[in-house]
């Protein structure tokens, strides 16, 4: 079993990554996440790709002693694609929804978030064994303040976006 040479996909493109200015809030977090290939798969000789889409299902404002923030909650959309370790079962994919739940404080500013955006920076994987790997995203959230400006430009996917 090897995960030597994983392709990844679903890193968000410098041309598509939310424009944030100085001094604007955003948050970033890395998760790591065991996932297990299910039954009646067979068993994992080479991870072949594993492609990561990040959606926001939900944003709102709350009100804290230390300042406003938005929680923001939303899912990891993973796929696995491995080749089989039996030679008569080529090719076969896996797919695992992981929610996560993150905050941005955003201190003094009190302008109406309109949109929260979500960009990938950074995907890795690694197998544990012939049934788990575990696959590691590096998370980029921001809220937009203003309709004028538009920070989360993503012709390919408007799921990362969110808008209030």
């Amino acid at each position: 079993m090897s995960s030597k040479f994983v392709d990844v996909s679903g890193i968000t493109p410098a041309s598509q990554f939310p424009k944030c200015p100085p001094r604007h809030p955003f948050t970033e977090f890395c998760e790591t996440d065991k996932l297990c290939i299910p039954h009646p798969n067979p068993n994992i000789r080479d991870v072949l790709e594993v492609c990561v889409n990040v959606v926001i299902l939900s944003a709102k404002v709350i009100c804290t002693p230390v300042g406003n923030k938005v929680v923001v909650e939303g899912k990891k959309q993973i796929k696995v694609t491995f080749a089989a370790d039996d030679p008569c079962q080529s090719v076969h994919c896996a797919h695992f929804e992981i929610p996560f739940c993150s905050l941005i404080l955003l201190g003094p500013i009190k302008d109406e978030v309109i949109q929260v955006c979500a960009a990938i920076e950074d995907i890795s994987a690694r197998c544990l064994d012939c049934r788990c790997l575990i696959v590691t995203s590096v998370i980029f959230i921001c809220p937009v303040f203003e309709e004028a400006y538009n920070y989360c430009s993503s012709p390919h996917d408007d799921n990362a976006n969110y808008r209030l």
